[in-house]
């Protein structure tokens, strides 16, 4: 197999699995914060993080997110994981970690399958056409 098809197809191995987020609130700096860690039951698929109206994460594959630079005291934390959208109050405290367990929809069990023959067809055409 030549280099361009393998890299093809280790460009969509990897563009499929599930990282880990970590990102951070825009705090203002002396201010105290703390952490919010959102832990999924399963891979999310398009999971959107807003903690009190401000975007933090965006349409991302995941199963845990961290979010650093919270303020301290009460926020308000909107997620939305694919067509679902749940919103919470939490308590964040300073130098602290707060968990949110989520619950996730989880694929149909044949996506998995019918993710990997589309990739290996586009590899193949590719592979064709060259």
């Amino acid at each position: 197999m030549r280099p361009a098809p393998l890299a093809l197809l280790l460009a969509l191995a990897c563009a499929a699995c599930a990282h880990d987020v970590t990102a951070r609130f825009p705090s203002t700096p002396g201010q105290a914060t703390g952490r919010v860690a959102l832990v999924f039951t399963d891979v999310a698929d398009g999971v959107t993080v807003a903690i009190d109206g401000v975007l933090v994460v965006q349409d991302a594959r995941t199963e845990h997110v961290v979010i650093t630079g919270v303020p301290t005291g009460y926020a308000d934390l909107s997620v939305a994981v694919g067509p679902t959208e749940k919103t919470v109050r939490v308590w964040v405290e300073a130098d602290r970690e707060t968990a949110v367990p989520m619950g996730a929809i989880g694929e149909a069990p044949l996506a998995a399958v019918r993710s990997l023959a589309i990739s290996l067809a586009s590899v193949a055409l590719y592979a064709l056409l060259r």
